[in-house]
Parts: structure tokens; C-alpha cells; sequence
């Protein structure tokens, strides 16, 4: 590893795959114009229209820590918090050793969603969303101080922000 590469942090595979939460705790973010600065883009996030694990197969879903925190509020004028951006899997089994097969990534088959911008396709592919995390007991909340939903089973997500 030359000293150019140590700087460099990596997440362990076994530690980033999690069993899904089954509560609807999963965001989109929908983004708005201005500048984007390192890990907070302009925008806000909205409730996903429907719960990823209802899609869920006999196996189950999961998560898949994608390495990405940003901060954003929950509408366009809440408080900004953060939010643990996860990629949702559904595991799938394969017909044989030559089938074709996503692995169990992406829900092509769901279409596009209705969300509150249009043009922002959302989750439409590859099952991207965020989950609201609570950091120095910040957490989201919209103009009216609802708060967001956190996942009612405890994350253990690693990584930088």
C-alpha cells in the first residue's frame, strides 16, 4: 500500500450487509437549486410512497451501508438532520450457474414513484434511500417539529460521514 492509499477507508462487506428495517423509516431525497457543499447537497428528504420491504420476497430484505451521510431536513423549511444513505436488497435465487440474475438489487419491476418533484426518480432502479440517524442527538423534523421516523430496529452503521 503506497501512503497515498492509507488515507483511504474501506467497509467491510460482512459489516455493511443488515437485516432491513420492516417500519417505514425510509427516506428519498428530492433535490432543490443551489450549491453543493461536500456531503450536503441542497434539498430536503420525503417519506419513500412505499415501504421497500413490502416487496420482500420469502427471503427477506436487507441493507447495504452505502459509506454516505448527509444532512437534510424532512421538508423545505424543517430542521436539517442526518440521514445514512442504504441501498435496499432483496435476496433471489439463482436458476442455474449461467442464468442471468440482479443479485437481488433494484426494483425495475416497481416503476417509476410518485414523489413530491417531478423529474427526481428517486429509488426507480437501484433501491437507494436514507435513514434517518441521530447524531449528537440532532434529528430531523419538518416546519410543524414532526419529527422523523427513526427505524424501530437499531442500525449498526459504520463508516464516515
Amino acid at each position: 500500500m503506497t501512503s497515498v492509499q492509507k488515507f483511504l477507508r474501506q467497509i467491510q462487506v460482512p459489516n455493511s450487509i443488515l437485516q432491513a428495517p420492516t417500519n417505514d423509516c425510509y427516506y428519498v431525497f428530492v433535490a432543490t437549486s443551489g450549491n453543493y457543499v461536500g456531503n450536503y447537497p441542497p434539498g430536503y428528504m420525503a417519506l419513500a410512497p412505499t415501504n421497500p420491504t413490502a416487496v420482500a420476497g420469502p427471503m427477506g430484505s436487507l441493507v447495504r451501508d452505502m459509506g454516505k451521510t448527509i444532512k437534510a431536513p424532512i421538508s423545505l423549511t424543517g430542521t436539517a438532520g442526518f440521514f445514512r444513505e442504504v441501498q435496499m436488497i432483496t435476496p433471489v435465487t439463482v436458476a442455474s450457474a449461467t442464468a442471468s440474475t440482479t443479485f437481488g438489487v433494484g426494483f425495475n419491476s416497481r416503476g417509476a414513484q410518485n414523489l413530491p418533484s417531478a423529474g427526481n426518480v428517486g429509488d426507480t432502479g437501484y433501491g437507494t434511500y436514507y435513514i434517518p440517524i441521530i447524531i449528537d442527538g440532532v434529528i430531523a423534523s419538518d416546519a410543524a417539529g414532526t419529527k422523523a421516523t427513526l427505524p424501530t430496529s437499531y442500525l449498526p452503521l459504520g463508516g464516515q460521514m
